[in-house]
């Protein structure tokens, strides 16, 4: 079977017009450590969060691209948490990692 010289340009321009989009959006994976910190295990977790976040958007910088922030205020990455007890006071202290994506384009 021949295809035309039209079918070849028209498979050929859909190809790159793909091809395009996809390179132009992509995640880059952040990940963010508090340390031990005096806050509540929310708070670490959010600043954990964040922190990913940001490394996140500085990846996709540093790729040439634009990071686009994040939608509302929702919960946008996740989040593991360990917890201690301070021997002196008996306040809790916790250690959080977060990971987190931006989309870049």
């Amino acid at each position: 079977m021949r295809l035309s010289g039209r079918t070849v340009a028209l498979v050929a321009a859909v190809g790159l017009l793909l091809a395009g989009a996809a390179a132009r959006a992509a995640q880059y994976p952040g990940w963010g450590d508090t340390g031990w910190v005096y806050a509540s295990k929310r708070d670490c977790c959010n600043a954990a969060i964040d922190l990913a976040a940001q490394y996140s958007a500085q990846a996709c910088v540093a790729a040439g691209g634009v990071p686009r922030p994040f939608a509302g205020a929702s919960q946008r990455g996740t989040c593991s948490a360990e917890w201690m007890q301070d021997q002196g006071g008996g306040g809790l202290l916790y250690r959080c990692y977060g990971e987190a994506s931006v989309w870049c384009r």
